[in-house]
């Protein structure tokens, strides 16, 4: 991949602090178009917090996020998102009780343009614009994810791995152009991890989606597999940025996080 393509995203100087804890303090980070960006780091290093930065959920402190060539730091989520940035969460954010069908539909609701007066008739237009909506994750998304037999499943009543794929469906029916991944391998099984890792990569670089990935992520061999490059953080603070390859190589990274020299994991893309 080209590295020295147009910056998609770029955050600058991020400062953020609950109370006397910082979580994150100067983070900058450059997301280029076409790129699996990686942030590492252990629980407490500012992950999340960056990515609810990001997001919109939380307002930093001080500094700035650019998206796309506009600055977005003080634009609410919903508006981020109608600008086409999606997540997934640390901990699953669905609703239990409906289906999966149903879960990956409210992602489509920023690109319904039926009022509410025609969605209540659900005739004529609402119900053409209904059966778009609806051809489209049947079509693109469940397919692509392989949930097709599960489709019409109540979503508490699925394994967790399963409940994952659906959060993954969900975010994608908003058709990002960036997708914030919050350690979508949490709790998965060897098997599960491989297939949400096939999925990323899909996303990434099939045509069809060419979606720009944020991953933060634990799994260490995950990350150096499947990242353009990556960043470390500690105690809310960047300490390394790069390839896979050239973060492996940084001493205190080896000394933060990954151990001796053989505890290091090599890229395989």
């Amino acid at each position: 991949m080209d590295t020295s393509g147009e910056i998609l995203l770029e955050a600058v100087d991020l400062h953020m602090a609950f109370g006397g804890v910082h979580a994150l303090r100067g983070v900058s980070l450059r997301i280029r178009q076409g790129e699996i960006f990686s942030l590492i780091g252990p629980n407490g290093a500012g992950k999340t917090v960056c990515l609810n930065c990001i997001s919109g959920l939380y307002r930093p402190r001080s500094g700035r996020i650019v998206y796309a060539g506009e600055d977005i730091t003080r634009l609410r989520p919903h508006q981020r998102a109608a600008r086409g940035i999606a997540r997934t969460f640390q901990r699953i954010e669905l609703f239990g009780g409906m289906t999966v069908l149903d879960n990956i539909r409210l992602g489509r609701h920023l690109h319904m343009r039926s009022g509410l007066l025609a969605a209540a008739i659900y005739a004529g237009p609402s119900a053409r614009e209904e059966v778009a909506h609806r051809e489209f994750i049947e079509r693109e998304i469940i397919d692509l994810l392989e949930i097709t037999p599960i489709r019409h499943k109540i979503v508490e009543m699925l394994p967790y791995g399963l409940q994952k794929r659906v959060e993954l469906a969900r975010a994608l029916a908003l058709n990002p152009r960036l997708i914030l991944l919050d350690e979508p391998m949490a709790g998965l099984n060897l098997e599960e991890v491989e297939d949400m890792a096939r999925f990323i990569v899909d996303i990434n670089e099939e045509p069809r989606w060419r979606v720009n990935c944020l991953l933060a992520e634990h799994d260490m061999g995950v990350v150096m597999d499947l990242s353009h490059r990556v960043a470390v953080l500690n105690f809310g603070e960047k300490i390394a940025e790069g390839t896979p390859a050239e973060v492996q190589a940084t001493p205190e990274v080896i000394q933060a996080y990954l151990g001796e020299a053989e505890g290091l994991y090599a890229s395989r893309r």
